[in-house]
């Protein structure tokens, strides 16, 4: 049971076109200045969603090729953020629920709720974990709030309540959004208040990793994901991040994730399964690789062997 933590449904509903615009604005100022016109015209257009699949159809297919066998869908609720640029949240639950439909045993969906939603934000949450299937819970900080935020607590009772894992965004993301609450030291509070409830760090095995590992470190119910290491093997930098990160002792904490469709200019979902390891001479030995593909997912998810 290789376990796919972290993707996203292709289709702009999911991820808006605003969440693109950001990423290109900035990686045209970074761009050389003796670039060709015509370069500096094209690159950042390989820096979007790309084909849209909202069937899931070609994700499926890129998953069978990889050898993965299920693929944790995050819903992420960007209504308050970019008002007027997403449907609403109901009709994107309902998306989410038809592909985990039409893919029976591929897909487990997680609920993205803003926590300034309110009541009628927590009922939507219960009501998805209850009654919907959803198997988990997804919060984007950079949306406004704080992963610690009091106005969360409810859902973090209905997590452990239901045993849903929780996912948060760490570090970056697109220029359109605010950085000011992605730190990995933004989601302890919630970690020791709560410690009945798995937090899952996204992207903490890539960014903020110091601070990050340390948390996980010390911390039973925090672990770390390693979508956006795509970026970290392109720079030749991922070998070295994992060998750290065994170092510590962290591989019973870390999951694999892959940022799907994000990253997917990079190569496919096979590329990335083959890359996992560090590439040739890589720090981890096969059964660690197991343990991040198989083991540790499967025991959060509380699924059986």
């Amino acid at each position: 049971m290789k376990v796919d933590f972290h993707t996203h449904l292709a289709t702009l509903e999911a991820l808006p076109e605003v969440f693109f615009e950001g990423q290109r604005d900035n990686i045209r100022r970074l761009m050389p200045p003796d670039l060709p016109a015509k370069v500096r015209e094209r690159v950042p257009d390989r820096f979007g969603l790309g084909p849209e699949d909202a069937l899931g159809d070609r994700h499926v297919a890129e998953m069978d090729a990889a050898g993965i066998d299920l693929a944790v869908s995050l819903i992420i609720d960007f209504g308050l953020a970019f008002p007027g640029q997403v449907p609403e949240l109901t009709d994107l639950f309902a998306t989410h629920r038809a592909l985990a439909d039409r893919h029976p045993g591929r897909f487990l969906v997680f609920a993205g709720v803003d926590p300034r939603r309110g009541v009628p934000g927590l009922e939507l949450f219960e009501r998805s974990l209850v009654d919907w299937g959803c198997r988990g819970l997804k919060l984007y900080p950079p949306c406004g709030f704080s992963p610690s935020d009091r106005r969360l607590d409810p859902f973090y009772a209905l997590c452990a309540e239901h045993r849903a894992p929780v996912v948060i965004h760490t570090g970056p993301t697109t220029p359109k959004l605010s950085f000011a609450h992605t730190h990995p030291s933004d989601v302890d509070d919630a970690a020791w208040r709560f410690p009945g409830v798995d937090f899952v760090l996204a992207h903490g095995a890539v960014v903020h990793t110091e601070a990050a590992a340390l948390l996980a470190e010390y911390r039973p119910n925090v672990y770390l994901d390693t979508s956006g290491f795509q970026a970290e093997h392109r720079r030749g930098r991922w070998g070295s991040t994992l060998g750290r990160l065994k170092e510590r002792g962290l591989v019973r904490k870390i999951l694999y994730g892959t940022d799907w469709p994000v990253h997917r200019q990079y190569g496919t979902q096979a590329t990335w399964i083959e890359r996992l390891a560090g590439g040739d001479g890589g720090p981890l030995s096969p059964a660690e690789v197991r343990w991040i593909l198989e083991d540790n997912p499967r025991e959060i998810l509380g699924l059986e062997r």
